[in-house]
């Protein structure tokens, strides 16, 4: 439910930015070539729509029942075998994030995002972000059940230790 709501979230801030490309938080050089601009424009708003069709992807990936899913996940991981592309890249790991999924493979999934190109884009670009938002998500939930598994291992030793103790109190004198 978290990752829903962050990715929602980023979404959201990556959709509002791209309606205003002219608005940024540090003062840039005009560029240089006047061609240059529309370009770089035109490719974030490409990113930014390619993004929101990943995050609707997403939600629609949920909402599939188990078979279904199972098969779109073996369809986008054999077309990622053969194809490579980025968005390829990008639905398989979307497709790995889904809570419960068998597939499911933190060292898989952030070798993926290590993987991408959209890592060595600029700052500004949708994917980059998308990209890092993931990465970060990931690396938390890591944190999260390493954590998780840590309590587990201290709360079984001391239910063995209770139980020790029941079984010494229970051994007659």
């Amino acid at each position: 439910m978290t990752i829903r709501l962050l990715v929602l979230a980023a979404a959201g801030v990556m959709a509002g930015c791209a309606l205003f490309p002219g608005l940024t938080t540090e003062a840039e050089p005009a560029p240089t070539v006047a061609a240059e601009a529309p370009s770089a424009a035109a490719e974030q708003a490409r990113e930014s729509g390619e993004v929101a069709a990943l995050l609707a992807y997403y939600q629609d990936l949920l909402g599939l029942p188990a078979e279904e899913l199972r098969r779109e996940y073996q369809q986008v991981s054999q077309g990622f075998s053969r194809d490579r592309s980025e968005l390829g890249r990008l639905r398989l790991v979307l497709l790995m994030c889904v809570p419960g999924a068998p597939w499911r493979d933190d060292v898989k999934l952030l070798a993926l995002l290590e993987g991408s190109p959209s890592r060595k884009a600029a700052p500004e670009s949708p994917r980059r972000q998308f990209v890092t938002l993931l990465q970060k998500l990931v690396a938390e939930r890591q944190r999260e059940q390493k954590r998780a598994d840590e309590l587990q291992q201290k709360l079984d030793s001391m239910i063995d230790i209770e139980r020790k103790m029941r079984e010494r109190q229970s051994k007659p004198k």
